[in-house]
């Protein structure tokens, strides 16, 4: 597969992942770790916690198509 559509594929999958992450990672209750006030502090652990899990299932998926056609070439 070519590396343009490899990246088309890679981008589109961080997007998917990147908002189900963050859709499961707000069921969490990290508020308990922080004090009391910190709302801006438990967003950003959020947004960071929400990245690179997305950055990690994308690359994942991306690795596991890779493979896969290198099996099947």
């Amino acid at each position: 597969m070519d590396p343009l559509s490899l990246a088309i594929i890679e981008a589109a999958f961080f997007f998917i992942a990147l908002g189900l992450s963050f859709k499961a990672l707000m069921k969490m209750d990290l508020a308990k770790h922080f004090e009391q006030g910190a709302i801006w502090q438990i967003q950003i652990i959020y947004i960071f916690l929400a990245i690179a899990l997305a950055y990690l299932v994308s690359r994942a998926l991306i690795n596991l198509i890779d493979i896969s056609f290198m099996i099947l070439t």
